[in-house]
């Protein structure tokens, strides 16, 4: 009797966890996407790991770099804002707040242009002291900028699924959109 009553406490929970996720609306799942990046969950930061793995980067770099990343991961702050469904499509609108990565990336881009030869050594253009200045202002970086996303999902067998984020979402989620373009 106790072990019957055991087993079915578990598959209560079990039943009680796993039907929440499969019972969750469109912004439920877009919030909960979200807040994987907010938290640093274990798979974003391995989406992270393997990204920068492919960069030719040393290991000090990679390891700025990476928490550069988890810094802007961290102070995300969205609100969603508008849900809109029809039929098996949804899509959900979110205004986003990131760190502008990509305005101190371009700092330093501009800072390069207009006087290479800080980057020099011994008269050669050297990549790793243009790449440790750029991080030195990444990391220091505090600016923010706010962006409206669009993220679109469908509904199979009564579960809704987010639909691969278009690569301007992925951009400005990481901080990283071109707004001058």
């Amino acid at each position: 009797m106790r072990k019957s009553f055991k087993l079915f406490i578990i598959l209560i929970n079990l039943f009680v966890l796993t039907g929440c996720i499969w019972l969750m609306g469109p912004s439920e799942k877009v919030d909960n996407m979200l807040s994987k990046y907010v938290k640093l969950d274990k798979s974003i930061i391995s989406e992270l790991n393997d990204y920068l793995d492919k960069q030719d980067l040393t290991t000090e770099e990679k390891t700025r770099y990476a928490n550069i990343i988890k810094k802007e991961y961290s102070t995300i702050k969205y609100k969603i804002v508008e849900e809109t469904i029809d039929d098996n499509f949804a899509q959900v609108m979110v205004d986003i707040t990131v760190l502008d990565l990509y305005g101190a990336a371009k700092k330093a881009e501009d800072d390069l242009y207009s006087n290479p030869s800080k980057f020099y050594t011994d008269g050669v253009y050297d990549s790793h002291k243009f790449i440790d200045y750029k991080l030195s202002i990444m990391e220091s970086y505090e600016k923010v900028k706010n962006y409206t996303i669009y993220i679109t999902l469908s509904r199979h067998d009564d579960i809704w699924y987010i639909e691969e984020l278009d690569n301007d979402t992925l951009l400005k989620i990481h901080g990283i959109y071109n707004y001058n373009e």
